[in-house]
């Protein structure tokens, strides 16, 4: 005679077991799934990062191109207002100074006011200035090395040798060129922004006329 309560027993013991089994299927499972997340988030965060940073980077870096590229265009535009003045670098280079911040004025290598060649815009006789780390607003004629932001590296394009008169015959008014270089840093350092690159902008322009010959 079967023995009922034996039959609940294992009826109970085995609902048990398979609850068991199931919990642990459950349990499996979630496991498997938490793997694959931490796998897949371990390939997609690199990605991600990368494309952050980059934005940032690249972000920065055509922050600095605009900014040097402003910088050329109103330097030759008050290198064409000024061209015979006695003062005309120092204008400039005020001009310059007015436009960036002392971050940016920090990175430039130089400003090289030049005379271009008519037709090529090829660059000739150049003046060259460096930043001395003093106030960059701060430039006159004649050159006070003590206050000055500003210093010579050599000066062959003389306001006194610019053409502003025109002429019924050549030579044609001069052709003014500014050109400005300077240093910029990658932020982060992350692969592939490291170390620094060079900006060149140059912005070329003809003299305004002052009399007529």
């Amino acid at each position: 005679m079967v023995d009922e309560g034996s039959v609940v027993k294992r009826m109970r013991a085995e609902s048990e077991l398979g609850k068991s089994t199931g919990r642990i299927r459950r349990l499996a499972k979630r496991d498997r799934s938490r793997g694959s997340t931490i796998v897949e988030a371990a390939i997609v965060l690199p990605v991600i990062l990368l494309v952050v940073l980059g934005t940032v980077e690249i972000g920065m870096a055509f922050k600095d191109f605009l900014t040097v590229g402003a910088m050329s265009r109103d330097g030759a535009r008050i290198a064409a207002l000024s061209a015979r003045d006695d003062a005309s670098d120092c204008a400039v280079l005020k001009g310059i100074a007015s436009l960036g911040t002392q971050g940016d004025i920090d990175k430039i290598i130089d400003v090289q006011i030049y005379k271009a060649a008519e037709g090529s815009g090829t660059q000739g006789v150049t003046n060259y200035w460096t930043y001395t780390g003093l106030d960059p607003t701060e430039c006159h004629t004649p050159l006070n090395p003590v206050i000055d932001g500003w210093a010579p590296g050599g000066l062959s394009y003389l306001p006194s040798t610019r053409n502003t008169t025109i002429y019924t015959t050549p030579p044609p008014l001069d052709i003014i060129g500014v050109r400005i270089t300077t240093n910029h840093d990658w932020i982060t350092g992350f692969p592939p922004f490291r170390g620094s690159f060079t900006i060149n902008e140059t912005t070329i322009t003809r003299v305004e006329p002052e009399a007529f010959g």
